[in-house]
């Protein structure tokens, strides 16, 4: 009698195959077949190419932040090794750049000492220093947008050289942002900030919003929105970047929270940091000690004139919009102690033109120094070009703030109108060399002015009403034709106009059927004339055509 044959023992198979897997069914499959026994049941071809995802604790791989027990040990070994400096780009590329950075974003966000790092970049530090470096990539990032779309001039350089793109420059430093952490270094700090600013050049508007957010939680988890909570010991040149830095960003943050309707994160009550220095950088002292401060705390380094009287006015006028805003979006906040501009939340006060000069913002423009309130043409010489930057920011931020308060006073039509075309006058008599350096984020302010007159135009108007609307749309697309690289796309001024033509073209069709209507009613044949108080509304379909994406292609 022979033995039984031995049971094969049942084993749960390894790896599901295609089938089973997409159904999410236990596949089982016997050893002596070739197909297991859902595939047979279904008739289906039992294959197995899909690749099976690896399995245990996933490394550490995150954006910036930590996954997993080992990551801080992981994070900790990662920056422990002997750093070498990425092949990026050449040190005349960097050179080139960082010297248009002083020339076209300095002005407007001065977050470095420029003596200082001039140095140090001639001589290469950034090679051997893993923060500088991640300065400089950021940097790189900002100025190279600036440089493809036509934005930086200068007449020193070949800007027809073929830079690495500033996405390059982009994914570096944040790469570099990703190993270091979350950490209160001021390169860390300094870094997202200028990749909010390259964001915003690039039409990289996630990324504005990523950095802006990671750059507040740095302030929020070490406190540097109190000074008294800085570095102790720190010398005269990083204070003073940090409170650039800080009133910078606090500038940007109110920006975004007008241009893209985002939260203001930054609340000017809120901060403890003093304004920065009214001294050139030049000035201030080689070795970098506090004590050129007073007993009073008032610095013994003065000067008669500097440009940073006016970035430290626009910064002023930003702390005005900031609840300017908050009233706009109708958060009805109140407060426990003052700020500068805290009054004008409160219930029962009247927004109206006249109420900027009430709260003495256009008093304090007056007061300024005449190379504040006339910017004068570009020379090229950063010493007085800086002015001329101030000068128009200044001019910028101020109709900025008049078109703010006009749409929280809920103002006429014509009114509204009125303020938009004294506003584009205001823009036009800016010379156009420092327009097109302050670049998108310009296009910005004129695309929320845009969107302000959209509002006007759901409203129904009024014949005369339209055509002060009309001029003011025309003003706007002469001021693009300024603007728009010659080199980029269709023409965005074009567009406009031909958006304003089909409304004409409305306007009138609708003017001609309602005055034969009327004239039916009165006799045959006869065209009534509808009066000035006749008024259309423009229909969806056309308002649908129209768009304030002022950003070239």
């Amino acid at each position: 009698m022979s033995d039984p044959a031995p049971k094969v023992k049942k084993r749960r198979a390894t790896q599901a195959c295609d089938f089973c897997h997409r159904r999410a069914i236990k596949c089982q499959h016997p050893p002596v077949h070739k197909s297991c026994e859902n595939c047979k049941r279904f008739g289906q071809r039992c294959t197995y190419n899909r690749r099976p995802k690896k399995r245990g604790v996933r490394a550490l791989v995150t954006d910036g932040g930590q996954s997993g027990p080992n990551s801080t040990l992981s994070l900790t070994r990662a920056l422990e090794q002997p750093w070498t400096c990425p092949p990026v780009a050449s040190q005349a590329t960097i050179v080139d750049l960082v010297e248009l950075f002083f020339e076209v974003v300095y002005p407007i966000f001065p977050v470095f000492n420029r003596p200082l790092l001039q140095k140090r970049v001639s001589r290469g530090e950034h090679t051997s220093d893993r923060m500088l470096f991640m300065s400089i990539m950021a940097i790189s990032a900002s100025v190279a947008g600036r440089v493809r779309d036509g934005s930086a001039t200068n007449r020193r350089l070949n800007l027809l050289n073929h830079y690495p793109s500033p996405d390059v420059f982009f994914e570096e430093a944040q790469r570099q942002l990703d190993l270091v952490g979350e950490q209160s270094n001021l390169h860390v700090i300094r870094s997202h900030a200028l990749l909010c600013i390259a964001a915003i050049q690039n039409g990289r508007t996630m990324d504005l919003h990523k950095h802006l957010n990671k750059y507040h939680t740095i302030i929020d988890m070490y406190g540097l929105h109190d000074d008294s909570k800085w570095p102790a010991g720190m010398n005269v040149f990083e204070r003073e970047e940090r409170r650039r830095l800080f009133w910078a960003m606090y500038k940007l943050d109110v920006f975004r929270g007008m241009v893209w309707g985002s939260t203001i994160r930054s609340r000017e009550q809120q901060a403890n940091v003093a304004y920065p220095l009214e001294v050139d950088d030049e000035l201030l002292p080689e070795n970098g000690i506090v004590s050129q401060y007073g007993p009073d705390g008032i610095p013994t380094i003065q000067q008669d004139c500097c440009w940073l009287v006016g970035w430290n006015f626009v910064t002023d006028l930003y702390r005005v919009l900031e609840h300017v805003e908050a009233r706009a979006k109708g958060l009805g906040m109140r407060y426990d102690r003052s700020g500068y501009g805290v009054d004008i939340c409160h219930n029962g006060v009247s927004v109206t033109g006249g109420f900027i000069l009430h709260y003495g913002a256009l008093e304090k423009y007056r007061n300024l120094p005449n190379i504040f309130r006339h910017a004068t043409e570009m020379t090229h010489n950063l010493s007085k070009d800086l002015f001329g930057f101030q000068a128009a920011n200044i001019t910028a931020t101020l109709q900025l703030l008049r078109l703010a308060v006009f749409e929280v006073g809920n103002a006429s039509i014509y009114d509204r109108c009125r303020v938009a075309k004294e506003v584009i006058n205001e823009f036009h008599a800016i010379p156009v060399g420092y327009l097109v350096a302050i670049g998108t984020p310009l296009l910005h302010h004129l695309k929320g002015m845009g969107t302000i007159l959209n509002y006007v135009l759901m409203e129904p108007m009024m014949e005369d009403e339209y055509g002060e609307l009309r001029t003011v749309m025309l003003s706007m697309a002469l001021l693009l034709d300024k603007l728009e690289p010659p080199h980029r796309g269709a023409s965005v001024s074009e567009k406009l106009r031909g958006q304003v033509s089909r409304i004409d073209d409305y306007m009138n069709t609708q003017k001609q059927i309602e005055s034969i209507q009327q004239g039916m009613l009165s006799g045959p044949e006869l065209h009534v004339d509808l009066g000035a108080t006749w008024s259309f509304l423009v229909p969806e379909a056309l308002l649908s055509d129209l768009s304030w994406n002022l950003i070239w292609d």
